[in-house]
């Protein structure tokens, strides 16, 4: 019994890992591609450059469902299916799913609304295509640092949570097995504000550096002032996840 337990929560854990995460990557390019589409309309002569762009922006929004999708076969090729764990290592499969799953939403989000104000800003200026392309990487990746904390704290719930012996306490089992759900939950909400929010200020300054040239190192230097603050409610939530699973 104790088993159909365990590889249920693995199944779960998997399934919820790959599919919320799939969501938010899919609208991101999506949302990319479209306003690249749109874009053209303005300037079909940059199509190589504007594709270029495109891609390069939807590789990087992939990038949460490929942890996501690391993280579901590590759960279920790592040799865990059919052993007889206990119920707080079980929930510790079930959270680390949670954790990615919802954890790579707002950077996913985020990435795809960089990229797509990248390509508007392309459209609009095809000269500063480097410099709004060099704006989006940045601001992209300063979005996807959440989703990196989501996947440190799946791989901890995953390998770092001890088997407890048999004669302990189903109480403690219990209370273990509501931290490890806990810790999932601060972290796959704690990333959705900053890395939704720090690719709203990376899509903005990629607008404005094809709106006003010139001013890049302006634009960029409140980008990244803005998205240091906008970040730390991201470390909090990891400190939080940190302590729930291991105190």
């Amino acid at each position: 019994m104790i088993t159909d337990y365990t590889n249920i929560a693995l199944f779960l854990g998997a399934a919820i890992s790959t599919g919320v995460a799939s969501i938010s990557a899919g609208f991101g390019e999506g949302h990319t591609a479209a306003y690249a589409t749109k874009a053209l309309s303005r300037q079909p002569g940059s199509g190589d450059v504007m594709l270029r762009s495109m891609l390069i922006s939807q590789a990087i929004t992939e990038s949460g469902a490929i942890f996501a999708l690391v993280v579901s076969l590590l759960m279920l090729f790592g040799g865990f299916l059919g052993s007889e764990l206990d119920l707080a290592k079980a929930a510790a499969f079930l959270s680390a799913g949670i954790a990615m799953g919802f954890g790579c939403m707002g950077p996913n989000f985020g990435s795809g609304y960089a990229g797509a104000e990248a390509c508007e800003g392309i459209g609009r200026s095809p000269s500063e295509n480097i410099p709004i392309t060099t704006n989006m990487l940045i601001g992209q990746a300063l979005s996807q640092t959440s989703a990196i904390f989501a996947l440190v704290v799946s791989l901890l719930l995953i390998y770092t949570v001890p088997r407890m012996s048999e004669n302990q306490e189903i109480s403690y089992q219990v209370t273990r097995a509501a931290a490890f759900l806990g810790a999932a939950i601060v972290i796959g909400l704690g990333t959705l504000g900053p890395g939704s929010g720090i690719g709203y200020v990376a899509g903005k300054a990629n607008k404005m550096i094809a709106r006003y040239k010139g001013h890049q190192p302006l634009f960029m230097r409140t980008m990244f002032l803005g998205a240091a603050v906008t970040e730390s409610t991201a470390i909090y939530s990891l400190v939080i996840a940190f302590l729930l699973i291991f105190t």
